[in-house]
């Protein structure tokens, strides 16, 4: 990327250089398209969230052709143990990336190309229009662009002065919980990864996850209170005997691990942009619409709206002469787009139920889900190569 204060017409200018931003200024940039990336911060700033690549991440960055450059950025894993009413019942293949989020969004930024003017500011006002728009930054100066693509995460200062709502589905639905472990006594676990849902509706666990990181290990609890639950003020002072309480059996696969830093938390409300229709404006990412870590499919859903838009959307925009408000609603409507959305809410508000719920009904899903992770495992098992096939187990991960 250039950066430079030089400003005129471009075709597309994006505010935001998270993951839905850098990407689709990736993107576009790689298409040719003049286009500038608008971020106040030259690099990504540190945040608890979105820690690892999975499947969805993989195929949607697959697809964009810059997933070898920012895998790079991560640390691969193989082999997830997944654990349910408290019993290891399926060791499951699957190919995951643990990663720092301001790794992975530095590694998209660096995809940028250098034809991408990069302007290290904050977009301020903005007058939006079918043939153009006008953004104003900081220091005064003004973008000129044909097409504003809004990927401004959860800061909705600019989406608010130009009147656009948000509507909370659900406060904090979630709380997400971070921290570093290690094992005690031996150099590592018996796993590369481990998910382990919560046991018991009573201990208001989602699911706690142990996996590798570049560096170290990392542990991701996600739990469902309210954030002034006295329980969150005890977890941060003695992490390991909660997690033992809330987690009865987790030590049967563990064993013995500490916790090296202060948990970081963060409580997560489901949020919806509304009177979003402009012309010449679109929403991509967590400013259209949040997700719950809970469901895996924060990033992922921001990475699907920038493929979606930039390969599907934005040619033929720039080819007509205007870009009214219907045109951007054909972006809102897209099919895959509505599916990766519906998918995340559905899996937001599904978790939650399947791990407090009570009643008969879910209490048997739950032990259908047991069932049928246990039944996959065996599979697993039963066809998994021998090593005088060529199936020789990989070497587990060591910090």
């Amino acid at each position: 990327m250039t950066d430079k204060t030089a400003m005129h017409r471009y075709d597309v200018a994006i505010i935001g250089a998270g993951s839905a931003g850098s990407l689709a200024a990736a993107m576009l940039g790689r298409a040719g398209y003049s286009t500038c990336l608008v971020d106040p911060l030259a690099r990504a700033n540190p945040e608890f969230r979105a820690e690892k690549l999975e499947h969805a991440h993989i195929e949607a960055l697959s697809e964009a052709g810059f997933l070898d450059q920012v895998a790079q950025a991560g640390r691969r894993y193989d082999t997830i143990w997944v654990a349910r009413q408290g019993h290891l019942v399926e060791k499951r293949p699957s190919v995951e990336y643990g990663m720092d989020y301001a790794a992975m969004v530095d590694a998209m930024r660096d995809m940028v190309p250098d034809t991408v003017t990069f302007v290290n500011d904050k977009v301020v006002d903005a007058q939006l229009g079918e043939a153009g728009s006008s953004l104003v930054l900081g220091d005064n100066s003004t973008i000129e662009a044909r097409l504003v693509v809004a990927a401004t995460g959860l800061n909705a200062s600019l989406l608010t002065a130009l009147g656009i709502g948000r509507r909370t589905a659900a406060k904090c639905h979630s709380i997400s919980i971070g921290f570093d472990v290690k094992p005690v006594g031996r150099d590592r676990f018996d796993f590369d990864s481990l998910t382990y849902f919560g046991e018991h509706p009573r201990h208001r666990v989602a699911y706690f996850t142990i996996f590798p990181m570049p560096t170290r290990l990392r542990g991701n609890l996600f739990v469902y209170r309210d954030k002034g639950d006295p329980w969150l003020g005890r977890f941060r002072e003695d992490p390991v005997t909660l997690l033992h309480e809330c987690m009865p059996r987790l030590r049967r696969l563990t064993g013995e691990f500490e916790v090296l830093d202060m948990p970081k938390l963060r409580p997560v409300d489901l949020v919806n942009a509304v009177d979003y229709e402009r012309p010449g404006l679109v929403l991509i990412g967590d400013a259209w619409s949040t997700a719950d870590p809970v469901s895996g499919t924060g990033a992922s859903k921001a990475m699907v709206d920038a493929v979606r838009l930039c390969a599907d959307h934005v040619p033929g925009w720039l080819a007509a002469d205007s870009i009214p408000a219907a045109r951007i609603a054909e972006f809102y409507a897209n099919e895959r787009k509505r599916a990766s959305d519906a998918h995340s809410r559905s899996v937001s508000l599904n978790a939650r139920r399947l791990a407090l719920e009570t009643g008969p009904a879910w209490t048997a899903y739950r032990w259908l889900r047991f069932a049928g992770s246990r039944g996959r495992g065996l599979m697993t098992d039963l066809f998994k190569p021998k090593p005088s096939d060529g199936g020789a187990a990989r070497p587990q991960w060591q910090p």
